[in-house]
């Protein structure tokens, strides 16, 4: 039964990645999944590229309860059928404001 679900599941997935060019599963203001088309130029004389991309937000250090800032770990990785492309992992830290809010603090230490 779980084998089924998960293979009629599948298409309905690509169906609607096509139909929207992207799915993100957010599970908090700094945690979040997103699995994207990427279709691109890559530059002047470089050529194109073409499939998928797939990147996690996760936090790496949460001092809010000190008034410090939150640093938050961004990975991305790529799968292209046309074109290349690296993974890129950035990191980056965010205060909290008055408003409720957060503010860039710029990348972790």
């Amino acid at each position: 039964m779980l084998v089924w679900l998960c293979v009629m599941t599948v298409p309905f997935l690509a169906l609607l990645l096509a139909m929207r060019g992207e799915l993100t599963w957010r599970r908090g203001d700094f945690v979040e999944d997103r699995l994207w088309l990427v279709n691109a130029e890559t530059g002047v004389g470089k050529g194109i590229a073409s499939g998928i991309g797939y990147s996690t937000t996760r936090v790496v250090s949460d001092q809010t309860a000190a008034d410090g800032p939150v640093c938050v770990r961004t990975n991305v990785y790529f799968l292209l059928w046309q074109g290349q492309s690296e993974s890129v992992t950035f990191c980056e830290c965010y205060v909290p404001t008055e408003g409720g809010g957060y503010a860039s603090q710029g990348s972790c230490p």
